[in-house]
């Protein structure tokens, strides 16, 4: 029997941040491994080179064994290592977006029950420690990750053609979007929002 494991914010070191989600990837792909929940996997990352990536990529042959279908968003089309490819390579990706999704938090989404949200992309994991929720077992988390991913993918890939294979050279040369707002009623301003720690 599953129990319920709320959501837990913790503090991660710059050091162990990649370190922390390969474990927690790990775990979480050895439990799902006699589930037949969704093989649904969504990723909201910096860029190719964030630390959430280079740990789904310690994974990349479980990932495939397990049958899962994966969308990424990089927001920066930076450059990505030889096992960031190998986990992108047949993913459904989205590079060089809009600026401003930079104000958003890194996210990854496994299945119905599992989520990873991590501090705001304005904040270079490489170089600051980070806040970040760690959830395993709550499938309303799970469900919200999904669901703010499907929002941004359906913008952030407007203007250009879907990626399949996502190597560095189609990084590169990924064009930004341009996001459209939505009409305002007359006399309505846009509101302001702030996501920043």
């Amino acid at each position: 029997m599953s129990t319920f494991t709320p959501p837990r914010m913790h503090v991660v070191r710059k050091e162990e941040k990649e370190a922390r989600l390969t474990a927690f990837v790990a775990e979480q792909l050895a439990a799902a491994a006699s589930d037949r929940a969704s093989r649904e996997m969504t990723v909201l990352a910096r860029s190719a080179d964030s630390p959430v990536l280079r740990a789904l990529a310690a994974h990349t042959d479980a990932i495939r064994a397990a049958g899962y279908r994966i969308r990424v968003i990089a927001v920066l089309a930076e450059g990505a290592s030889e096992s960031v490819v190998k986990l992108m390579d047949g993913a459904a990706t989205r590079t060089g977006c809009d600026a401003r999704l930079l104000d958003a938090h890194e996210q990854l989404a496994v299945g119905d029950r599992v989520s990873w949200i991590g501090d705001c992309m304005r904040r270079e994991p490489t170089k600051r420690d980070a806040y970040e929720i760690y959830s395993a077992d709550c499938g309303e988390t799970a469900a919200l990750a999904h669901r703010s991913f499907d929002r941004l993918w359906s913008f952030a890939g407007l203007g250009q053609p879907e990626a399949v294979a996502a190597t560095p050279e189609i990084a590169a040369v990924a064009a930004p979007v341009e996001v459209p707002i939505a009409a305002l009623a007359e006399g309505e301003t846009a509101p302001v929002v702030s996501t920043r720690h």
